[in-house]
């Protein structure tokens, strides 16, 4: 296979690849180098990778995010899956990378004196909001050519971070939570299946508060997505 038709067929996930790779990676060696700015240098960090990655692949970085942007109609079923098994793959990439660089592991886990419903709550809020966020700056024509969207999607990370990252460890990203545990320790991916759980529930009300907010927007859902939701296939 030539490069250009690698590149032409493959860039978008490799993009994907990448930006999750070193999005993970950076929480990884923030959270478990014990820094207490870890909030910032994530936001800070999705913000360079989003400003890098989005005229090639819209910089998801995200399978949640993915999910949304289907939902809206931005990108196809096939499209979706791919981007996912990228990103997720990304993940465990960067949790790897940056275990060796530290030499020590952070993970994902409810937080001491707080219950799952409280976590459950948190990640299923938190998510909705930042792919509300992406679908209502990345994909609103209102806003098309817009320069500010990198620093909304990555303020909506250091904020739900810094807030709720005590609560439920704070992922807001179905990659991020594998990736973590699945290098750190496996005995808790039962937890991390209802977190991956909450952010793709909170994916899908995030779609929906964009429809409810502009629905003009939203005149077409893609078709693959209407076959999927309810009182959509009339």
């Amino acid at each position: 296979m030539a490069l250009e038709e690698f590149r032409v067929r493959f860039g978008k996930a490799i993009t994907e690849l990448i930006g999750t790779a070193m999005l993970v990676m950076t929480i990884q060696l923030s959270v478990a180098g014990g820094l207490s700015s870890a909030p910032i240098v994530i936001g800070l960090v999705l913000v360079a990778l989003v400003y890098g990655g989005f005229p090639i692949s819209g910089a998801h970085y995200n399978p949640a995010i993915s999910l949304a942007v289907f939902v809206r109609g931005k990108i196809s079923l096939r499209e979706m899956f791919v981007y996912w098994l990228f990103q997720i793959g990304g993940g465990i990439l960067g949790a790897l990378l940056g275990g060796v660089i530290i030499g020590r592991t952070a993970g994902i886990a409810i937080g001491t004196g707080f219950g799952f419903l409280q976590a459950f709550l948190a990640e299923l809020v938190f998510t909705a909001l930042l792919c509300f966020t992406v679908l209502a700056v990345a994909t609103n024509s209102k806003v098309e050519g817009n320069s500010y969207y990198g620093f909304a999607i990555g303020l909506v990370v250091l904020v739900g971070a810094a807030t709720v990252g005590p609560v439920s460890g704070g992922a807001f990203n179905p990659a991020v939570a594998l990736g973590l545990v699945l290098v750190k320790h496996f005995w808790r991916l039962g937890y991390v299946i209802w977190v991956v759980l909450a952010e793709l529930l909170g994916a899908l009300g995030g779609a929906m508060i964009f429809y409810l907010c502009v629905p003009d927007e939203f005149e077409h859902v893609g078709e693959e997505a209407r076959n999927l939701l309810p009182g959509q296939n009339a």
